[in-house]
């Protein structure tokens, strides 16, 4: 069996609400759907990110160049195509940018894998050790306080045992929201907070300290996703544990988390490893120091998050609630969107990724994409607004 070629499809979907971050406000998400195919007849699907730096010419430019890289081998040398990406392709030094786009590809890799052979990914990356994962309850960002409370409590009623919530927009905001979600929430719910880099580290080591005692299971990338010894400080002064997300962009950043003892939890997603192979390795890697991991996502489509889930499901260490936006996204391109039922996840069983485009919806938000441009993560800023990290 070998590639013939890349349908890359750019999308724009809503979302059901505005959510509020410390980078600004997010109305909706742009993605690259990726259809690869083969001489079988039998098509693979893949989801690159589109919300980053790379506008979304720069990444179909790049897709097309790995598209040159990739067709006429098979899609079943995984390890090996991802090597090709990085050497013959160039990329080693970019792999940031890179596995943005080259997840998408290499996940349609795996989807081709499992339908030829009718097994699921979760089954070929070693069997799943579980059936279902646990969600985390998504209370998105906002500037009405009591919006985001009632949320919260209404993720308890729906059977959401973890709660999350953006931090980094002002500290009295941030300290009273915290405290009024725990009261809504009661004291058995775990509760997480994400700041996006937005602190220094002693702003960092202050806020948290106000915030610890209604007991923070962690605090998401506090501080600079460039300084792991400022994380590692935040994590010892704090009396909070630490999950590394920006941080843990990439297998040797993870390496030096660990080495430094600079956090209590890994936090990546195959965008930020480069696939669903390098996901399965971090995962790997933070077994081996005894640290849990935790699935990150780009408000991605059911796609990746089947994707995310066939590494979830056959990994031990995803031992927390995973995330995933259970009301964010106001549609999705497939024909059965992930259901978050209860605070559960379920693992794929396939074949592949198990996962079937929806051709109306999908041609729909392209044409939104066309219309409406891109949806970037920073795009929304207030005057006045976070335009660097940290600034607080």
């Amino acid at each position: 069996m070998r590639i013939t070629g890349l349908d890359i499809t750019p999308v724009t979907i809503p979302f059901s609400r505005v959510e509020l971050w410390a980078w600004g406000e997010r109305r909706g998400v742009s993605c690259a759907v990726i259809e690869l195919h083969t001489d079988t007849g039998i098509t693979g699907l893949g989801e690159a990110v589109i919300v980053l730096g790379p506008t979304p010419e720069i990444v179909v430019a790049i897709l097309r160049r790995m598209e040159q890289l990739v067709v006429g081998e098979d899609p079943g040398r995984v390890e090996y195509l991802t090597a090709k990406i990085l050497g013959e392709g160039a990329w080693h030094s970019f792999r940031n940018t890179a596995f943005t786009c080259w997840a998408g590809i290499e996940m349609a890799c795996w989807d081709v894998i499992g339908k030829s052979t009718g097994r699921s990914v979760a089954q070929m990356l070693g069997g799943p050790v579980r059936d279902e994962a646990t969600a985390m309850f998504y209370v998105y960002g906002s500037h009405n306080l009591e919006e985001m409370i009632e949320y919260a409590a209404e993720g308890t009623a729906r059977g959401f045992g973890t709660i999350y919530v953006k931090v980094g927009i002002e500290e009295e905001r941030d300290v009273e929201l915290v405290a009024r979600v725990r009261e809504a929430i009661g004291p058995h719910p775990k509760l997480r907070v994400d700041a996006n880099e937005a602190w220094s580290p002693g702003t960092a080591v202050r806020i948290l300290g106000r915030m610890k005692p209604y007991v923070i299971e962690y605090a998401e990338q506090p501080t600079l996703m460039y300084d792991i010894d400022a994380l590692a400080h935040v994590r010892r002064a704090s009396g909070v544990a630490v999950a590394a997300n920006q941080a843990s962009w990439g297998m040797f950043q993870i390496l030096e988390l660990i080495k430094r003892q600079a956090c209590d939890v890994i936090m990546t997603d195959p965008h930020q490893e480069g696939g669903i192979l390098n996901f399965k390795k971090a995962a790997v890697l933070a077994e081996a120091a005894g640290l849990p991991i935790v699935n990150h996502a780009f408000s991605p489509t059911t796609i990746t998050m089947h994707a995310q889930l066939a590494v979830i499901g056959s990994s031990p260490n995803f031992i927390l609630a995973g995330q995933g936006h259970q009301d964010l996204l106001a549609d999705d391109v497939v024909t059965a969107p992930l259901s978050y039922e209860g605070g559960r996840m379920q693992v794929p069983n396939g074949p592949g990724l198990g996962v079937n485009l929806d051709r109306e919806k999908l041609e729909l938000y392209h044409q939104a994409f066309l219309e409406q441009g891109f949806a970037s993560a920073h795009a929304d800023q207030r005057p006045g607004q976070m335009l660097n990290v940290p600034n607080q």
